[in-house]
């Protein structure tokens, strides 16, 4: 193998490490955020559905259908209400999580420009509409 192929191969695998450190990072904010929220909301099992939320993080697009799912299941057997909260609060968490969350874990851990992140999820929105946006901020 060349000096130039060995080169490129060094620095691919270094980028992939910094994708997944920032992916490892963005996975243990959501599941501390979803577990302390889940727990102010009251809904039984909320740590683990904090830690179900952070390992599904790692699966683009289905992960947050997943988790809140799983969540508002179990809210469902509080009551009506509880459920309606918990729906509520998984948006606003991945909207967030998508939207700003991501984007700034991925630049400080791969260097990338939030700006290239923004066009990525506007660009995924405008042709995907919105799981591609999902997608979009998720593949950065």
């Amino acid at each position: 193998m060349s000096d130039r192929v060995r080169e490129v191969i060094a620095g691919v695998v270094h980028v992939l490490r910094a994708w997944l450190l920032g992916r490892v990072i963005s996975m243990i904010a959501i599941e501390v955020v979803i577990g302390i929220g889940l727990t102010l909301l009251d809904i039984s099992l909320a740590l683990v559905l904090g830690v179900i939320t952070g390992l599904l993080e790692f699966i683009p697009v289905v992960e947050p259908i997943l988790s809140a799912v799983s969540a508002i299941v179990v809210a469902i057997s509080q009551g009506f209400m509880p459920a309606v909260y918990v729906a509520i609060f998984y948006l606003v968490v991945q909207q967030l999580e998508g939207n700003v969350v991501t984007p700034i874990v991925q630049q400080k851990t791969v260097s990338l420009p939030p700006a290239i992140t923004l066009v990525a999820v506007l660009a995924m929105g405008a042709v995907f509409g919105v799981l591609g946006s999902q997608r979009g901020a998720r593949s950065e």
